[in-house]
């Protein structure tokens, strides 16, 4: 799923680049290579959809990983699956004029949008989703990959048998032991009927 959702990227930067890059062209020409279909079905497109139907199925149908998945597990599957339905669609069944994509997307990149007409209402739909999918990102689950980079055991020198180490921001705190509590409170425990340690 995400060599899959890489190689998507990489081919729609034929819509923000003019002239189209020769590596986009290669990478189009190799994962349509069946010639499936007209326009060409990519095969990363179809394992893509079909690996994101299947980490939903596992979700569902596991009942250890129904019990511990939460909303936020769900919701980034059910975003990249209306990303990669709708995006199969436009391609195939409702055939989008991609001229105007083009035109409309180099617009936003310049920052000068222009709305053509000839663009279908599905396609500001799969736009918005992956709108929501970008401003989600970053607050969510799926930025696991960076939690690799802040792992302690690669920012700290694997010697914690031989050296403790100690925070240098944390601020000392006052420690309150349990037998500096019993001394407080002891004739309070001893009323109340609960034991202590030293009468």
């Amino acid at each position: 799923m995400h060599w899959s959702m890489l190689i998507i990227l990489l081919r729609h930067l034929r819509l923000f680049t003019n002239p189209v890059p020769f590596f986009v062209t290669a990478l189009e020409r190799a994962d349509g290579f069946m010639e499936v279909g007209l326009p060409v079905v990519f095969i990363t497109t179809v394992v893509f959809v079909v690996a994101l139907a299947y980490l939903l199925y596992r979700r569902l149908a596991i009942g250890q990983v129904r019990y511990i998945s939460l909303v936020g597990d769900y919701f980034p599957l059910f975003l990249l699956l209306g990303i990669g339905i709708s995006g199969f669609w436009l391609r195939h069944l409702a055939k989008t004029d991609i001229a105007s994509v083009k035109e409309m997307v180099l617009g936003l990149a310049r920052f000068a949008p222009v709305v053509p007409e000839t663009i279908s209402p599905l396609f500001y739909g799969h736009l918005f989703l992956v709108c929501v999918l970008l401003a989600y990102l970053p607050f969510s689950k799926l930025t696991h990959m960076a939690g690799v980079f802040l792992s302690p055991t690669r920012n700290m020198a694997n010697n914690n048998r031989t050296v403790r180490h100690v925070n240098p921001w944390d601020y000392p705190v006052k420690v309150h032991t349990y037998e500096e509590y019993e001394d407080e409170l002891r004739e309070k425990m001893k009323s109340a009927g609960i034991p202590v340690e030293r009468q």
